[in-house]
């Protein structure tokens, strides 16, 4: 007689109350209590609606299962019975497109609420990591408009055409790099994020058209840095954020290295006095050597005296041994002589590291949608945003409650 051997572990079982504890570890660590309860105030009034708790976590959990669309949130409430138990639904009571719609549009007036939210996981990423913060890498990303903007009446009407890339950004003697210019219809994404842990820190949503150097003041104020408990050590961002005022900024309110290459423009250069990196030249024309910091000041030295060069000068610059040095006051252009010197190796190493957010931009739009937004208007587009930060940063959070700092950064295993 054959007998069928039941097993006595289920592996599919397993695997589902994996992912179910994932979802469960997110939710807990999300501070929505406050959000909950002023959303339920406001839903006491008519008939009996679907549970305001329950459509919150499924709009969470459809974007941990890469859900992106309320139509996508809702075939998963339908078909995944694990889910529809973790968001507290039956199957003959999930809520129509239309409630979801309507409860997206009363986020959207609470969105003060869910940046509190978004504040609250800061701090607490701050508590749980080590040096969160220190390290903060600036820069935007485009977020393409549910809309045809060639249209002569879009139909998201706050939407904006934006380029990225081009001539502004690059050196001299590249005319022909305006033809990289990339363009889009929407908005622009400005981020503030931990270049060590790749997790958000602060950010702004604006239409495209606006510049990205022009809201790094604001950014950097959203996220703390000028304040004295959550300054950083160094603030990283690409050339496009170049400027004498975003650079006076960090090293004087924020007291931190600004990390950012100096864009080469026409007529801002200083021959004979420094190069395209701000370093100091010799009265015949070569790099001085940087001898290190003296308090507030960057200390320079003969590149001869050092054996960094052949002085071709017909007479020395100083009878010393010690060859000619320069001292520059940091404060007086922290631009073009930023307190960690650009021709340093450790510039270079702190500025290897702005790639953290590319890769926080990259997780942003191919695992939280935000490449194929489905809402229209920049109030809900906000929320849209919002949202997929506020699952990151408390998949983060939620690792590190439990001791896993290793995998901070994941958010789908």
């Amino acid at each position: 007689m054959h007998i069928i051997q039941s097993p006595l572990f289920d592996f599919e079982a397993f695997i589902a109350k994996k992912s179910n504890d994932r979802l469960a570890m997110v939710l807990e660590a999300l501070p929505a209590e406050g959000l909950i309860a002023t959303l339920e105030k406001e839903h006491r009034t008519g008939r009996k609606g679907y549970s305001v708790r329950g459509m919150w976590s499924a709009l969470i959990v459809g974007l941990l299962m890469q859900a992106h669309s309320l139509t996508d949130v809702l075939r998963l409430l339908e078909r995944d019975k694990d889910v529809r138990i973790v968001c507290g639904f039956s199957r003959d009571d999930i809520p129509s497109h239309d409630a979801m719609c309507r409860f997206l549009k009363k986020l959207v007036g609470h969105a003060d609420l869910l940046e509190k939210c978004f504040t609250d996981l800061v701090k607490e990423s701050r508590q749980l990591l080590p040096g969160f913060g220190t390290k903060l890498a600036v820069d935007s990303t485009d977020i393409k408009a549910y809309s045809n903007g060639h249209r002569q009446n879009p139909s998201d009407k706050e939407a904006r055409w934006g380029a990225k890339g081009g001539s502004h950004h690059s050196g001299p003697g590249k005319k022909d790099k305006q033809l990289d210019l990339y363009y889009w219809f929407g908005y622009k994404l400005h981020l503030v994020v931990d270049a060590v842990y790749e997790l958000p820190v602060s950010f702004l949503l604006t239409p495209a058209n606006e510049s990205d150097t022009q809201q790094m003041t604001a950014l950097l104020k959203k996220a703390g840095a000028d304040q004295e408990e959550t300054k950083p050590q160094a603030v990283i961002a690409d050339k496009g954020y170049d400027s004498e005022s975003n650079s006076k900024f960090i090293f004087n309110e924020c007291h931190a290295a600004p990390i950012i290459p100096i864009r080469e423009r026409h007529g801002e250069q200083l021959p004979d006095i420094c190069n395209a990196k701000g370093t100091p030249l010799c009265s015949c024309g070569l790099e001085m050597a940087y001898w290190g910091k003296d308090g507030n000041y960057l200390k320079y030295r003969c590149p001869q005296a050092v054996g960094k060069g052949e002085c071709k000068s017909m007479f020395r610059c100083t009878s010393s041994h010690y060859g000619y040095v320069l001292k520059l006051p940091i404060a007086t252009d922290p631009r073009r002589h930023p307190s960690v010197p650009r021709e340093t190796k450790k510039w270079q190493r702190l500025y290897r590291m702005r790639t953290a957010i590319e890769r926080v931009n990259s997780r942003m739009k191919q695992l939280l949608g935000l490449g194929k937004i489905t809402v229209r208007g920049i109030g809900k587009v906000i929320v849209r945003a919002t949202l997929s930060l506020l699952v990151m940063l408390a998949a983060g959070v939620g690792m590190a409650q439990r001791q896993r700092f290793k995998e901070v950064r994941n958010l789908v295993t």
